[in-house]
């Protein structure tokens, strides 16, 4: 048996092969726990597949942008801030084109004709017109002319380079005044303050996020400038995580929390998991997505709670307990990147091959997640990482 690889760094790719695993789990659920949109519709339903929902967007894409802000200080250190955008523009642009224009366009046409009962079209009509915007929309199809592409998941790679771009103006122009320390700072930080600090974070979140849902519900994604999608129910969450990172970085605080702290806010975010699961049970928790209420302030105090106690509570559960790598886990996480981009294909061909299954809609999201998993991180370490062009993007 081969020793597993030791790497101070190896917990927070542990961290990832989680969260990569979790996305692939919340998408195998959509069309079983969700009205929402999804590329597979099914009449299907089950409760706690909704919670479990609820639970991973309190918490999960945040944590993908506290650990992706980690990350960036030491990049933008090696590479500087134009080849730092311009090596982004490669790693992200390559993947979403193939997947924007290339994959998730076929899943679309069939969602509108199948679902939706749009009339049955040729798919270049569809493509060209509907989709693409640059020629008329089919025949009774309904809808405004103009571009309506789809990111779907990829929203967050979206996002992420514009954060990056962000940050990357700014080390332009703050130059030395951000320069990578010549030593970092090892002596633990004191509990008290990490509490205090953490405490304040929540506060911090649980305001911006309320004041925000006043306007923008959960799940009200909008369009901006045609192409950028961005759902401002939780932008102060996502930003506020990945600015922290950045912080986080320059200033060792993942390393230097003390493992007291991280344990007691994995608590707190497993009390809020519990309260939040308990309601398949029928306790009474008063929520709402949105609006100037008591509800509304609900949901945005126990989603920040989460937060904050998962992305603390999560990387400390990592560092104390998975602090290294097989030859596998660092395969894992290596394909994990490949992953949460190319997933939704598999596990969308998936819902559609169980839909005859006679299962249930908690049997199918079991099933296709396992399969899901399986599947992709397989799919993406022997086959999509190998590949001429997408592999040196993955």
């Amino acid at each position: 048996m081969n020793a597993p690889q030791k790497s101070r760094l190896a917990y927070i790719d542990n961290v990832r092969i989680f969260l990569s695993m979790l996305v692939v789990a919340h998408h195998a659920g959509q069309p079983y726990g969700s009205d929402g949109w999804w590329l597979f519709q099914s009449p299907l339903r089950a409760h706690w597949i909704h919670l479990f929902f609820g639970v991973n967007e309190a918490f999960f894409m945040g944590l993908f942008f506290l650990i992706a802000g980690y990350f960036h200080p030491g990049s933008l250190d090696r590479k500087g801030p134009g080849r730092f955008v311009l090596d982004r523009l490669w790693r992200f642009g390559v993947p979403i084109v193939i997947m924007v224009l290339g994959i998730t366009p076929i899943f679309i046409y069939f969602h509108e004709i199948l679902f939706k009962g749009l009339p049955a079209c040729g798919y270049w009509e569809f493509f060209s017109g509907a989709y693409l915007g640059f020629a008329p929309r089919p025949g009774g199809w309904p809808g405004d002319p103009g571009v309506h592409t789809e990111f779907v998941h990829l929203w967050f790679i979206e996002n992420l380079f514009l954060y990056g771009c962000a940050y990357a103006v700014y080390r332009l122009c703050a130059g030395a005044a951000d320069r990578k320390p010549a030593r970092l700072r090892e002596d633990p930080i004191a509990p008290a303050t990490a509490h205090k600090a953490l405490i304040a974070l929540v506060i911090w979140l649980f305001v911006s996020t309320f004041l925000v849902r006043i306007r923008y519900n959960v799940d009200d994604w909008k369009v901006l400038l045609g192409v950028w999608e961005i759902e401002f129910a939780h932008a102060p969450q996502y930003l506020t995580m990945f600015v922290l990172g950045i912080v986080a970085a320059r200033r060792n605080w993942f390393a230097r929390l003390p493992a007291s702290v991280g344990w007691a806010w994995l608590g707190v975010g497993l009390s809020c998991v519990v309260v939040w699961m308990a309601r398949e049970f029928g306790l009474p928790f008063v929520e709402w997505i949105g609006g100037a209420s008591l509800a509304a302030a609900n949901r945005a105090m126990w989603e920040s709670l989460l937060c904050v106690g998962f992305c603390v509570g999560l990387l400390t559960l990592a560092r104390e307990r998975f602090p290294h790598q097989t030859p596998l886990a660092r395969a894992l996480s290596d394909s994990s990147f490949a992953v949460y981009i190319f997933h939704v294909p598999v596990v969308t061909l998936l819902q559609y091959a169980l839909s005859g299954s006679g299962l249930g809609a908690a049997a199918q999201f079991l099933v296709v997640s396992a399969l899901g998993i399986l599947i992709t991180f397989p799919l993406a370490h022997f086959v999509l990482r190998r590949l001429p062009l997408l592999g040196k993007a993955l």
